[in-house]
This record gives C-alpha cells, structure tokens and sequence, in this order.
C-alpha cells in the first residue's frame, strides 16, 4: 500500500511539472538573437533572419533546442535569486568580450586564429551546433551554468 502512495504521489509531482513547464513556454517571448531586442530595433531583418535560423536549429535538433531552453530557464531562475552575482558574471562576461574585440582590432590574423580556437572549444563543449543563442564561448567561464564564476 505505501509502494502506491509513494508512486502516485510522484506521478503527480511529475505531472505538475510538467503542466507548469508547457505553461512557462507559453509565456516565452519569441527567441532573441544576441545583443537583445535592441538588435531586433535597429534591423528587424537580420532579427527575423536570425529567428528563422534559429527555428530551424530547433526544427532538426530538438533535443539540443530542449536543452539549451532549460538551461536558459535555469539561468534565469538563477539570476532572480542571485542578482548581485549574475551582475558580476554579467560584467565580467562583458569584460572578457571587450579584451577579445581589443585584440582583433590589433592584429586581425590572429583574430581568426582566436575565433577558430573558440568555435572548437563550443563544439567540443556543446556539439555540433552553431554558437550563438546567448551561449558562452568556450573560453569564458561557464556563465549559463547556475553559480558559475
């Protein structure tokens, strides 16, 4: 009798989530490319274009798309929590991104070399897939995991 209680009380617990997880992806906002809505203001055409390749990203990998979605809510959820640090994460992501644009500026060749580097450290931490979505670059600590610094 205890094994039906216990089973059926996870059966509900997992049946809320799931209830409460299709209600929070109803109240998504459509997908932003990096750089935020702002982005989408100032070129509402490469905003578009960058949603239908992300649709399609989605469309061929849904589980990757999956994912990155919870991780993204994960993230979020982390942020409401621990606004002071995810600030710091935030500034130091920034930070680390001015550095790397100061470098191409001062020697384009080795530029590329840095943005190959990055795109195989992506790949080799998240698969095949294209890099972008709001994702950290392989190199910067993993500011999407919750608590990472």
């Amino acid at each position: 009798m205890k094994l039906h209680e216990n089973l059926f009380s996870l059966a509900s617990i997992a049946g809320l989530l799931l209830v409460a997880g299709l209600a929070l992806a109803e109240d998504t906002p459509p997908w932003t490319p990096p750089g935020g809505p702002e982005i989408c203001k100032e070129n509402p055409g490469k905003c578009e274009e960058a949603r239908a390749k992300h649709a399609a990203f989605c469309k061929e990998n849904p589980q990757k798309c999956e994912q990155m979605q919870q991780r993204r809510a994960e993230r979020q959820e982390f942020c409401k929590q621990n606004p002071e640090k995810c600030e710091r994460q935030r500034e130091r992501m920034k930070q680390r991104h001015a550095e790397f644009e100061a470098k191409c500026a001062a020697d384009p060749d080795k530029c590329e070399e840095m943005k190959q580097a990055r795109k195989e450290r992506f790949k080799k931490r998240f698969g095949d897939g294209e890099p972008g979505g709001g994702k950290p670059e392989g190199g910067a600590p993993d500011a999407a995991a919750p608590g990472a610094e």
